[in-house]
């Protein structure tokens, strides 16, 4: 039996549409606030943005620019016709030639409907290019001529060649396939493979046919040409709301005879993160012999397995009762905190002998993961295998150093591996990848410098209004103890966890004035605060009034220090996520200002 799971039904991937929330986050309210609620939030800006409001000539020139984006965003959120075009196609279906993609007499639920249909069409011409390539390379090195000395006492030593120790290549094998959606129920696959070993090789073609029936069942159809012609099918369907069977049955036409197999799976999902699965499987043969037909049983078994999968842990445990081989088998798996890497260990024993494997796997690269195991056991002896996964190519390199249990081996093949990575990560992969990102943010801070310097100004422009409003607010909330933001900074403040660099957690609000990286937002912020309360809704906080974005393209974070009822509180976050202030899981122990 495969140590893999079943398969699970999957649909097609869903295309990423970027949603437009400037109008929103500008007026801050949620994309599915109330008309009410908008035209509360356009009038409350516009007591500061209005044109009427300042007699400074200065001023009042920074308002009219200020009031007239106001009056933009409220006049698109404020019409059901503009807001379900901005919300399905943003400012760009707003512009004259976008009028041409939906008419004005349609009703907003019908520009949803035209605009899901629109999306559809697009999603069938996309699985229309696309072909799942898959590739699989394995090359298998006989590496143990490296510690066969070790068998020996010490006096053979003069009988035992001192020439270097040889490698052999003894197996080689590839393997490539793709899947052309024909539409979004269909899809054709092609498979090919090959593979030598020993001096013997042989190679196999495969062509396939998959069809979605429904959203819980499908079923496959494939033929292989290579060892014989081999017809398979599959079937998956859904019988109840957590319980899923998966079939498959096979017939091989061999010189020999005929070879049928037969599988059958059932699947349950116990909880959320818990899926059960009881798995009965046979291999026949079917020959002629002496003017009669025989049948014999060359595999059967039935197996149950249990597999939960958490953030934190990942467990299997499989058992085996069957024909040539009865076995149980546990594995555990470890993603370390930054989720680059994990941690696998698994032992399986049985009637073959035992198997231990331990090892490591790291992601290097946004698509590409790189990982080690050590395999020791009897009767298979000590293995280590290097695989590279590069998106969807496999390259694996299994290195066979002993057929005995030895502890030389063992030693090597962990440490050697781990070391010789450790050491290419820190002298160069790390300071390459630095050296990327930072010339990466270069280029992104000089491609959007003029954008970033007139965001700017029109932000300190809106800053300049919103002081009077802001001084009222800060001596109402110092008043009544209400909620005042000592400082907010916006800008590149977390680490790739997502946490606080650490050069930032002992500082002051004066430390990030001259920094381009970051934003001073705390007036803006108290400006929103009404009846000690911030709320601010998901979505680009540059958008808010008084804000700008200092890099554009990078993923930033909010740190707002603030005191309510004369206790110091401090929030840190990602700017997407939705605030509420104040919170008792955010007083600090740091005496005010």
């Amino acid at each position: 039996m495969s140590d893999s799971e079943p398969e699970h039904l999957s649909s097609p991937e869903e295309e990423h549409i970027q949603q437009d929330n400037e109008y929103y986050c500008f007026l801050n309210v949620p994309r599915d606030a109330s008309d009410a609620d908008i035209t509360a939030a356009y009038k409350r800006l516009a007591r500061t943005y209005h044109p009427d409001k300042h007699q400074d000539p200065d001023k009042r020139a920074q308002a009219e620019l200020l009031f007239t984006k106001l009056k933009n965003a409220y006049e698109v959120l404020s019409d059901p016709h503009k807001r379900a075009i901005y919300d399905c196609l943003g400012k760009e279906g707003l512009k004259e030639e976008g009028w041409a993609v939906v008419p004005r007499t349609k009703t907003p639920r019908e520009i949803r409907e035209e605009f899901e249909n629109l999306a559809r069409v697009r999603e069938e011409r996309r699985l229309q290019q696309r072909t799942n390539p898959n590739s699989r390379f394995e090359c298998r090195v006989d590496a143990t001529d490296l510690f066969d000395r070790y068998l020996y006492d010490s006096e053979y030593d003069d009988l035992i060649p001192s020439d270097l120790p040889h490698f052999e290549v003894s197996r080689l094998s590839l393997s490539s396939s793709i899947q052309a959606p024909l539409t979004n129920t269909d899809s054709a696959s092609l498979k090919g493979s090959i593979s030598t070993s020993n001096g013997q090789g042989n190679g196999s073609f495969t062509c396939g046919y998959k069809r979605i029936n429904t959203e819980s069942s499908w079923q496959e159809g494939t033929v292989t040409v290579g060892n014989g012609l081999v017809l398979d099918s599959r079937f998956y369907r859904r019988l109840a709301n957590r319980l899923f069977i998966n079939m498959s049955g096979s017939m091989q036409f061999s010189n020999r005879g005929l070879n049928p197999a037969f599988s059958a799976s059932l699947e349950n999902h116990l909880d959320r993160h818990t899926v059960g699965y009881l798995t009965y499987s046979t291999n026949l043969s079917i020959y002629e012999e002496s003017d009669r037909y025989l049948m014999e049983e060359d595999e059967s078994g039935m197996e149950t397995t249990i597999i939960r999968n958490t953030e934190n842990y990942g467990l299997v445990g499989r058992l085996q009762l069957g024909i040539p081989y009865t076995y149980a088998m546990a594995v555990f798996t470890k993603p370390f905190k930054n989720k680059k890497n994990h941690l696998r260990v698994s032992f399986k024993a049985g009637t073959f002998g035992a198997i231990l494997e331990y090892g490591v796997e790291e992601k290097i690269t946004e698509h590409s993961t790189l990982g080690a195991t050590m395999e020791v056991g009897y009767p298979v002896g000590v293995t280590v295998r290097i695989k590279l996964k590069r998106s969807s190519q496999n390259y694996i390199f299994p290195f066979h150093l002993s057929d005995e249990i030895m502890m030389q081996p063992l030693f090597y093949g962990t440490f050697v591996p781990l070391m010789a990575w450790f050491t290419i990560k820190k002298l160069i992969l790390e300071p390459r990848e630095a050296a990327a990102k930072e010339k990466e943010r270069l280029r992104r801070m000089e491609a959007n410098k003029e954008k970033v310097a007139e965001a700017k100004r029109e932000a300190l422009a809106s800053c300049n209004l919103m002081t009077e409003r802001f001084r009222r607010i800060m001596r109402e909330e110092d008043e009544k103890n209400g909620l005042v933001i000592v400082f907010a900074i916006y800008g590149l403040l977390g680490s790739e966890k997502g946490e606080l660099k650490k050069e930032l957690r002992d500082f002051e609000a004066k430390d990030f004035r001259n920094d381009d990286r970051f934003v001073d937002i705390s007036l803006p912020l108290q400006c929103c605060v009404e009846d000690s309360r911030l709320i601010l809704w998901e979505g680009s906080k540059a958008n808010l009034p008084g804000v700008w974005d200092p890099a554009p393209g990078e993923e930033k974070f909010i740190l707002i220090r603030y005191k309510y009822q004369k206790s110091m509180h401090q929030f840190f976050c990602a700017e997407e996520e939705a605030i509420k202030l104040p919170k008792n899981s955010h007083r600090i122990s740091v005496s005010g200002p």
